[in-house]
């Protein structure tokens, strides 16, 4: 399956006479390096049974137009947030911005604010109990601020929402009760959250391909900007079975595959004998050749599209990202496109327990 073909940077001639013809083409630049251009060639989405095969083989689920009419539905939210986004990169507090979107909110209590000054791209966290009622239910739930990247040329943002002790990861250890507590407060101050989460086909898809109850947790909400993105990297972690990306606005351009495909490209490349120590190339993450390699090298960029691992997305759109484990995960890239910062949600897949609070989720089965 190809959702996209890649041309190399040279073939700006090219470009330019396929978007004539109105075809989809996008450059692929993330801070100062040239990958070539995206052509959009299939949006047929998989049935059930490719989604299936693909999630099991630890690859990528490309889902275009799934989310439907959700991003017109609630475009109001999507355009409120990205002019916060605007606000926030010019300077402005991100406690005032969150003191405004809750202000009705009865149930959520403000404790303070706070900035890591270890951490250059970290800008503000804001810290909340959930008391409804009046009684404190779950303590020390956060959403933290920060740029994407810890460049000047990079001003992508998000917004991650979590609980606890980030060092000691405590979210791994969290209640169900704490985590629905934090996804309440995630879709409360970003309510085009309903987008995804009410998206019936895409929740009944999820039960389908997980055939366990679930909760989507540990939420991000990313405003990736020109000439930004993240470098390959993948979400394994103990009890995260995965992760629903869905964009809202605007397009994203990903390469995206399996861990053990990514490392069989690596070996072709020249840059391991085996397969096993590519992998292990991987995990380690120490050898500089290699990651230029996956992240600024033009010609590596067109071997993984060759192989059907370049997607765009556009704003409708998810992807599904299998983590069932260290070696049997998918590997991704994220490049942002076009001359305007776009609006995206990222949510954990994890079990579901009985103590997950369901109205912290209205698509919850």
């Amino acid at each position: 399956m190809f959702s996209a073909r890649h041309l190399p940077s040279d073939a700006a001639p090219i470009a330019r006479a396929l978007r004539r013809r109105r075809r989809e083409v996008w450059p692929l630049r993330r801070r100062g390096a040239e990958l070539g251009f995206a052509v959009a060639v299939d949006r047929t989405p998989p049935d059930e049974r490719q989604a299936l095969a693909r999630w099991q083989q630890s690859e990528p689920v490309f889902l275009p137009g799934m989310l439907g009419d959700g991003p017109r539905r609630h475009a109001a939210a999507i355009r409120a947030s990205l002019r916060m986004f605007e606000r926030l990169r010019r300077g402005a507090r991100f406690a005032d911005e969150l003191e405004r979107r809750l202000a009705a909110d009865d149930d959520l209590r403000y404790v303070g604010s706070t900035a890591d000054r270890r951490d250059a791209r970290e800008l503000e966290r804001v810290i909340l109990d959930a008391a409804p009622g009046g009684t404190v239910v779950a303590e020390d739930l956060w959403a933290k601020l920060a740029w994407i990247a810890d460049t000047d040329s990079d001003r992508s943002l998000r917004i991650r929402f979590s609980a606890g002790p980030e060092q000691l990861d405590a979210w791994l250890q969290a209640t169900d009760l704490t985590a629905g507590w934090v996804d309440q407060f995630a879709a409360r101050a970003f309510p085009e959250s309903a987008a995804i989460l009410a998206c019936l086909p895409l929740r009944r898809l999820l039960q389908r391909l997980l055939r366990r109850p679930h909760r989507l947790s540990e939420r991000i909400v990313y405003n990736n900007a020109p000439d930004g993105g993240a470098v390959f990297h993948h979400d394994a972690e103990p009890g995260q079975l995965g992760v629903v990306f869905s964009q809202l606005e605007g397009h994203t351009a990903w390469l995206a595959l399996s861990k053990r495909r990514l490392a069989a490209r690596v070996v072709h490349a020249g840059h391991a004998r085996d397969v096993r120590v590519a992998m292990d190339a991987l995990d380690r993450g120490e050898d500089r050749r290699l990651w230029r390699r996956l992240n600024r090298d033009a010609a590596f960029t067109a071997d993984l599209a060759a192989h059907g691992a370049l997607f765009v997305l556009r704003a409708g759109d998810t992807i599904v990202l299998p983590s069932q484990g260290f070696d049997d995960v998918a590997w991704h890239s994220v490049i942002a496109l076009g001359r305007r910062p776009s609006l995206a949600h990222s949510y954990g897949l994890f079990p579901r327990r009985p103590d997950y609070p369901v109205a912290s989720d209205p698509g919850a089965q």
